[in-house]
């Protein structure tokens, strides 16, 4: 049965959440849980009472807008929290963060999972891979599902635009590394942002400035 994938635009800095649900297992996972996720939680609570429970949290990296209502989601739906290690300092700073938005401070929450990349994560029956694509933070990462034909690349790589590399930890040398493993994908692949509209692999590849005149080795490719 095919994996759903469910979009909500959330929060005033537009990000977009997702909520990822196997209908056959009965499990789903949410993917960047941002402020103002109402919609999206109250569509967990009617799964949940469907009978389907909440998996895990997985963010694609610690900035404030796409961590803040971790800790909500998961003392309702009992769930862990995933996130790479080298973002572990934005969680000990979201309230710096919700102060530079002008947002309210969010409750924190303890990262039950540290991934590093190269990790393999399940939706049911649905395999994602951990791709680290460092650049925009240090931890970014993009939850690659092989078999659907679709990432989630959180602020990596967007609809003809990539993440800021103006802020704290972020590198552009780290983040064309990043575009250059992500461009090896199939011209197929979906491409999930954490902002703005969906996009495949192969529209970036042709119309992305950004990511021109790549190049990579050939053992770092991962389709």
């Amino acid at each position: 049965m095919p994996l759903s994938i469910e979009r909500y635009l959330v929060g005033p800095l537009r990000n977009n959440l997702y909520l990822l649900v196997d209908d056959q297992a009965k499990e789903a996972v949410v993917i960047d849980p941002s402020t103002e996720s109402q919609k999206a939680f109250h569509r967990m609570q009617e799964l949940q009472q469907a009978g389907f429970r909440l998996a895990a949290i997985w963010n694609t990296h610690g900035h404030f807008d796409h961590v803040c209502d971790n800790a909500r989601w998961s003392s309702e739906f009992r769930a862990p929290v995933f996130l790479h290690r080298e973002d572990a300092f934005f969680l000990d700073r979201l309230k710096d963060q919700a102060l530079w938005f002008g947002l309210p401070v969010p409750e924190p929450v303890a990262v039950s999972t540290w991934l590093d990349g190269g990790e393999t994560l399940t939706v049911g029956s649905h395999t994602a891979l951990v791709v680290h694509t460092p650049g925009h933070s240090p931890g970014s990462v993009t939850f690659l599902f092989k078999t659907e034909g679709a990432c989630i690349s959180g602020d990596v790589l967007f609809r003809g635009s990539v993440g800021r590399v103006d802020l704290p930890g972020s590198s552009p040398g780290q983040l064309q590394h990043s575009l250059r493993l992500l461009l090896e994908l199939p011209d197929a692949t979906r491409v999930l942002p954490g902002h703005d509209e969906e996009t495949t692999i192969g529209n970036e590849r042709a119309f992305n400035p950004y990511c021109h005149n790549l190049a990579i080795p050939s053992e770092e490719i991962l389709a």
